[in-house]
């Protein structure tokens, strides 16, 4: 037993080395879920998707699926830097919930044209890039990254450090995870905890965690709670940062793992319940996809 115990951390430890050094180029500051979490969402939501919307997701990404272009939006961020804005909400940690006039207009931030954009969150723009897909008259490459930018921003948005704005989201609350102040070659952070330090420690395996997440979804019947709105979601996510937040030097432990393990596996979960709902909604019920001439 003792034995076991012994590999099964060794294991656990060379899976979050792995995590970590996929990001240790990266700078710290909010990716959502890690890698790993995307591409969960995005097994969940394939799984789950109707055969004419499948049909079209494949005319839309060849060979790719949800959950191999589940990471683009964050591997592009450096060279389309309006796009930073749009992974998360930052909502007050004091404010009763989601305001676009607020939250999604922030004429201040450095990042390129911000001050233009009165749709700088996850929430709008969801609901702008679900109008892209939808719309068969645009050019293909368009529909095909608001189909990538969907994968991405559902699961940010499910994501609890994605929609408070203090602290950074909870960047700059430095924690002890799990006995180390030291995540790979940046200070523990408890965004950085939920993006990845929580999930890794699970010590599954994505196909693992996939299985573990359906037999979620069919025990708890969470296909009922599917039918929701982005803003709907940012709250949800919103109070729920406020009910996992630690302050600054405080431990992300293995009791905070017990306490909260729940809350991540259930926010994945939905992200992808809804991710296939939402696809389904856009894509299941249309024809052969209309491209236009010279698109």
């Amino acid at each position: 037993m003792v034995q076991q115990n012994r590999l099964a951390n060794m294991n656990r430890m060379k899976k979050c080395a792995a995590i970590f050094l996929s990001l240790i180029l990266l700078p710290a500051v909010s990716v959502a879920w890690g890698p790993e979490g995307h591409r969960i969402i995005g097994d969940i939501a394939r799984g789950r998707l109707t055969p004419t919307a499948r049909l079209h997701v494949k005319e839309l990404l060849g060979d790719d699926d949800l959950a191999a272009v589940a990471v683009w939006a964050d591997d592009i961020k450096g060279e389309r830097p309006e796009t930073y804005g749009w992974h998360f909400v930052d909502i007050p940690k004091d404010a009763s919930g989601f305001s676009e006039a607020r939250d999604c207009y922030r004429p201040d931030e450095k990042h390129a044209y911000s001050l233009e954009d009165h749709h700088n969150c996850v929430v709008d723009r969801i609901t702008i890039f679900k109008q892209v897909l939808a719309d068969t008259g645009t050019s293909r490459q368009n529909r095909i990254e608001a189909l990538k930018f969907l994968v991405h921003f559902v699961g940010d948005v499910h994501q609890p450090m994605h929609a408070i704005g203090e602290a950074r989201g909870g960047n700059a609350i430095h924690v002890i995870e799990f006995g180390s102040p030291e995540c790979g070659k940046y200070p523990c952070n408890l965004h950085l905890a939920w993006d990845i330090g929580l999930i890794g420690h699970t010590g599954l395996s994505e196909r693992q965690y996939v299985s573990r997440l359906d037999h979620l979804i069919a025990s708890r019947r969470l296909a009922t709670a599917a039918n929701a709105a982005p803003a709907d979601w940012a709250n949800q996510s919103f109070q729920l940062a406020k009910k996992v937040w630690v302050n600054d030097g405080g431990a992300v432990d293995e009791s905070y793992y017990k306490n909260d393990i729940a809350i991540v596996d259930q926010r994945l979960a939905l992200a992808g319940l809804r991710l296939a709902v939402l696809i389904n909604q856009v894509l299941g019920n249309q024809g052969d996809l209309v491209h236009g001439a010279n698109k």
